[in-house]
């Protein structure tokens, strides 16, 4: 007499999300601060989900600028020579210099310089 026995073995593979590819990328409003400065703001969703949003500036003097998101600074543009540009870029995976994405990918962004909005998605605040 034979007995057979049978472990069984259960494995458990996450199936890839499946989101949308999604990249918009727009304009920042000049808000008068600095006459030359343009800026973008973009933002991506890959096929894994991962979200990335990339805001630049250019034609601006060489200073610290800061970058707000619904009004909570999210890191610090440095741009080191006379109209140059400088770019930061956050993602929800980040890798070399990308910063963590720890805020609504889609909020209000507004890039500032001693406190004045330089450039703003949508609105310049009266200063």
């Amino acid at each position: 007499m034979f007995t057979i026995g049978i472990v069984g073995a259960t494995a458990t593979v996450a199936a890839p999300a499946n989101c949308t590819i999604f990249e918009d990328q727009v304009s920042l409003l000049n808000c008068g601060v600095i006459s030359t400065a343009t800026g973008t703001r973009r933002l991506r969703v890959e096929t894994d989900c991962d979200h990335n949003v990339h805001v630049e500036i250019q034609d601006v003097p060489p200073g610290l600028y800061s970058v707000l998101v619904d009004g909570v600074e999210r890191g610090t543009i440095r741009v080191k020579a006379k109209h140059d540009d400088g770019q930061l870029e956050y993602d929800t995976s980040p890798r070399g210099a990308q910063l963590p994405l720890a805020f609504d990918p889609f909020g209000h962004v507004d890039v500032a310089v001693s406190g004045r909005v330089v450039l703003s998605l949508d609105q310049c605040p009266a200063q």
